[in-house]
């Protein structure tokens, strides 16, 4: 504002009564604030509730809503109750951009998912310029790598690198070196393959042939049979359902000599209970959820496990058995309360910063966010699988 020249004793008075006017304009402020210290903290979550990617995206919702009633139930963040809004992306990443534009436009404190790769990549460039921490459940390495140009993306899942060498890691005890690849077809698909081969070159794993397979395939004969004519020593399949499940209704029919791999994007109770009898003597690279019934006593996680399952297969029964993806959307809210308190403010950039420095045990494993890793969990966080009577067991 610009005051007129005017004499000294008027001037003196009227910036008085303005000091005056500010310090009640600031006074009423701070009350304000202080009354307002129970509101909620606002997140908003786009999640593949249908789609292709229904089979994470379900147990995902189920478990943000679970953790988010959980603090809430225990008194919120420092007073805070959470609020959570839910979007169903349909697993398509137009419907996923404007799902965050919508969320960002109601001002929410982070987004949760979304939960492909894909879908992922499509929507980080639009939240990172907002200035909205964002916590993905897609599960590529490239959503948050590398970390100086991915400033504001995070992620729960482990990355598809790490899944990789988990894989590699047992085709190499078997001396089977050379191998075949069936990726879906898509950002998920492609930059699992791209990865695995990557990882594979330093262990001497070598991909003879790759093949990719549509998300909704009914059919997987034509990609099996160029596999048979490769003859490699394994398979690896990298895609989720219901392509998953597709692969080995195939794989069986043409009696297909060679052992069988799945990423982890088949790491669900859903696909063993489709799947069948047919599954049985595959391996899948999983999370130690799966196995929670078989982990001894010590295991740090063991208790939260067991906690997280009953109260899913109790309060979500339709999406149960409990999964990998499921603990995915439990740790995402869990690791923003962690970094919500550390921070002692919603402030997109302070709660940014927090979750660049957020140790947290979880579903998924022990996370040690750090500037230079944006997930933070590592190997020893993995675990093979072999489906054996229909169930999850640790590979031996």
């Amino acid at each position: 504002m610009i005051f007129a020249r005017t004499q000294g004793r008027t001037l003196l008075k009227r910036l008085g009564i303005l000091a005056l006017a500010t310090l009640l304009v600031a006074s009423c402020f701070s009350l304000s604030r202080a009354l307002a210290a129970g509101e909620p903290y606002s997140i908003g979550a786009v999640l593949s509730e249908s789609g292709p990617g229904s089979s994470l995206g379900r147990p995902e919702a189920d478990s943000v809503q679970l953790a988010v009633d959980e603090i809430n139930k225990a008194g919120g963040v420092s007073g805070h109750p959470l609020k959570v809004t839910i979007v169903d992306d349909e697993s398509n990443p137009t419907t996923a951009v404007n799902a965050v534009r919508s969320l960002l436009d109601q001002k929410v404190i982070a987004i949760v998912g979304p939960s492909l790769t894909q879908t992922s990549l499509a929507v980080s460039p639009i939240v990172a310029d907002a200035g909205v921490p964002m916590i993905s459940l897609g599960s590529s390495a490239q959503i948050i790598e590398p970390a100086a140009d991915h400033k504001w993306i995070f992620k729960v899942p482990i990355t598809d690198i790490h899944m990789a060498r988990l894989i590699q890691g047992a085709l190499k005890k078997q001396n089977q070196l050379k191998v075949a690849v069936i990726y879906r077809d898509d950002d998920y698909g492609k930059t699992g393959l791209t990865h695995f081969e990557d990882a594979g070159k330093s262990v001497g794993i070598d991909v003879i042939d790759s093949e990719a397979i549509a998300s909704t395939a009914s059919d997987a004969t034509t990609q099996l049979t160029h596999i048979k004519a490769a003859n490699p020593q394994a398979v690896v399949v990298w895609t989720t359902l219901p392509s998953a499940a597709t692969v080995i209704k195939s794989y069986r029919e043409l009696s297909v000599p060679y052992p069988l791999y799945y990423s982890d994007g088949a790491a669900t109770g859903v696909f063993l209970a489709q799947a069948g009898d047919a599954l049985n003597g595959a391996y899948i690279a999983s999370l130690k959820i799966n196995v929670a019934d078989q982990l001894p006593p010590g295991d740090p996680q063991a208790r939260l496990l067991r906690h997280y399952i009953d109260a899913f297969d109790q309060l979500y029964p339709k999406d149960a058995p409990v999964s990998i993806f499921g603990g995915f959307g439990y740790d995402s809210i869990y690791l923003l309360k962690t970094a919500l308190q550390s921070a002692g403010t919603a402030q997109a950039d302070k709660l940014r910063d927090a979750l660049e420095h957020t140790t947290y045990l979880g579903a998924s494993g022990m996370f040690r966010i750090s500037p230079s890793d944006h997930n933070g969990l590592a190997q020893d966080s993995t675990v093979l699988t072999k489906i054996d009577g229909g169930k999850f067991t640790i590979a031996h």
